[in-house]
């Protein structure tokens, strides 16, 4: 494994604990993919800071446990700011 791997791994790690960010939130801070992300904390994250791992996979298995929370919170905003723009429309229409 490349040195600059290794660096972002451990800082992506440090990251996540110290924030309890998303790993969407932590692709966009770091510029790499969610795919990037989730692969440098579960799977080699392991293997060079194993109690860091332990860290994060509790934060992970959090986001997990309520990602249908923040699915449904998400399409609640999306949904009145749809809502708005509707009541605008109409109102425009009408005068």
């Amino acid at each position: 494994m490349h040195d600059y791997i290794k660096e972002r791994t451990i800082k992506i790690g440090r990251c996540i604990v110290e924030t309890k960010h998303t790993v969407r939130t932590i692709a966009k801070e770091f510029g790499v993919s969610k795919s990037t992300v989730h692969k440098d904390l579960t799977e080699r994250l392991p293997e060079i800071n194993p109690d860091l791992a332990d860290q994060v996979k509790h934060i992970l298995e959090y986001h997990k446990s309520i990602r249908h929370l923040r699915g449904g919170e998400a399409t609640k905003i999306k949904y009145k700011k749809s809502s708005g723009r509707k009541r605008e429309v109409l109102a425009a229409a009408k005068t």
